[in-house]
């Protein structure tokens, strides 16, 4: 075995499209599929997979529509530090360059559309209208880096070890929990905020979540040493050197 390809996307985007097909039919050719987010696998997985069973050559398709600006902006300095000497990986053009937008916006005008006088007014739940009591807030990373250091399937972990533990669900010790854009620092991720404790957890592992639920939002004692950053409650911000005005 020599060479192999994987198709690398969104998963609601590979599923809807049926690209599962290309993997399951192909004839002579080992396709894999990687995703960016959902509960994986993600793509440094799929590699080490491939070349443990003997592939020297990868090829990887971007497949999304829009494609995403990251692929082209840090992925491939982030596979070639991963893969080192151990295997060659090459990134393919993504798809959409090679689509036929125009026409398939015809066909959706063509289409049935859905009139939105049908649909019921509504914004929401009505409580959605108030903050519900809580003590903390957890920002977990989804940026690029992290999503590519198995970001999502740690958060859907985190909200699993977080459901276990009634007292983080509702009342005074309530846990919000959000997905975030970039935290940094990147290259310590995959990366949670507590606050207001002000505190960065960096090198998540499943084990380590596990720890922080029990120890720091259950137990009110933060786990020293997974910190990477700690910004105390009124602290002045490292960003503005300390808030000396205008």
């Amino acid at each position: 075995m020599s060479g192999a390809v994987i198709l690398y996307g969104r998963a609601s985007f590979i599923r809807q499209q049926r690209l599962q097909a290309l993997a399951q039919g192909a004839e002579g050719q080992v396709v894999e599929l990687a995703y960016e987010d959902l509960s994986g696998p993600a793509l440094p997985d799929v590699i080490d997979a491939l070349a443990a069973t003997g592939v020297t050559q990868i090829t990887v398709v971007p497949c999304g529509v829009p494609a995403d600006a990251s692929i082209s902006a840090w992925l491939p300095g982030a596979l070639s530090a991963h893969v080192a000497d151990r295997v060659q990986v090459a990134i393919a053009p993504g798809i959409e360059t090679f689509l036929d937008l125009p026409g398939a916006v015809q066909a959706a005008l063509a289409a049935p559309a859905l009139d939105i006088a049908t649909v019921p007014p509504s914004m929401g739940k009505p409580g959605w209208s108030e903050v519900p009591v809580h003590r903390r807030q957890v920002f977990f990373c989804m940026g690029a880096r992290c999503a590519h250091r198995q970001g999502l399937p740690l958060y859907q972990h985190l909200r699993q070890l977080m459901k276990a533990e009634r007292s983080l669900g509702s009342g005074p010790d309530r846990v919000m929990c959000a997905r975030s854009s970039c935290l940094f620092p990147c290259n310590q991720g995959p990366l949670m905020v507590v606050q207001p404790d002000g505190i960065w957890y960096g090198g998540l592992t499943r084990d380590l979540l596990a720890r922080i639920v029990h120890e720091h939002l259950v137990g009110g004692r933060p786990v020293s040493d997974a910190i990477i950053h700690h910004l105390p409650a009124g602290a002045p911000s490292p960003l503005t050197g300390g808030g000396g005005g205008d």
